[in-house]
């Protein structure tokens, strides 16, 4: 299955839940290859720093840029089980490359009407792409979810969202929680840090669960 992670605004943490989505599909002993099509190179640092810890299951990382993601994405395929592409935070040529390829993307967006509102553009631009691919499958989930229940920014994106018919939201939600971010910082998914959070781990399993599980 091709993955593709992104969003068209930055900040949103599509980095590291590409990165432990790759992470929990490789425990299931698939043979993953993560692309890292940002021209920031998150993805790739995290990796690196993943191989000089030793963390296993290891998983490959390329780099690829620009309008050649769609045709590098497709010779690698007969290569691994699964190919996870990280792109960046903006509407790219890479961006719009991967969609060609995708069988899913999966779309985090920060809970609040600014972020919101910058989903309707992109809403377009998968209308416009699975026009062109009709496998591909869209996921919105909402990332760095603040825990207290009084605060309505979730409600009021979930609301706004319901008329997007290309980015049908995720029952699932990811806290802002201080393990992913000590996952990022030492190239781990949360299910393999020594401090487990229980929440953290439900949560990335349920995401696994919806983007390739219920596909």
């Amino acid at each position: 299955m091709i993955i593709v992670v992104g969003n068209e605004k930055g900040g949103v943490g599509k980095t590291t839940l590409a990165a432990n989505l790759a992470i929990l599909r490789a425990q299931q002993g698939r043979d993953v290859l993560v692309v890292d099509a940002d021209p920031q190179g998150s993805i790739t640092e995290f990796f690196r720093v993943r191989e000089e810890e030793g963390y296993t299951p290891a998983l490959s990382c390329v780099s690829v840029t620009g309008k050649s993601v769609s045709s590098e994405v497709r010779k690698l395929v007969p290569r691994f089980d699964d190919i996870v592409v990280d792109v960046g935070g903006r509407d790219t040529a890479a961006f719009r490359s991967a969609l060609l390829v995708a069988e899913a993307l999966l779309v985090p967006s920060l809970p609040g009407q600014f972020d919101a509102w910058s989903l309707e553009t992109l809403n377009t631009v998968i209308a416009e792409a699975r026009a062109l691919n009709e496998k591909l499958r869209p996921l919105l989930v909402l990332n760095k979810v603040d825990s207290n229940p009084r605060i309505g920014l979730t409600d009021e994106t979930a609301e706004f969202v319901a008329d997007l018919e290309n980015l049908p939201l995720l029952p699932v939600k990811i806290g802002y929680r201080v393990a992913y971010r000590r996952s990022a910082a030492e190239g781990q998914a949360v299910n393999e840090l020594s401090k487990k959070d229980p929440k953290a781990i439900d949560e990335i399993k349920n995401l696994y669960r919806e983007v390739f599980e219920n596909a």
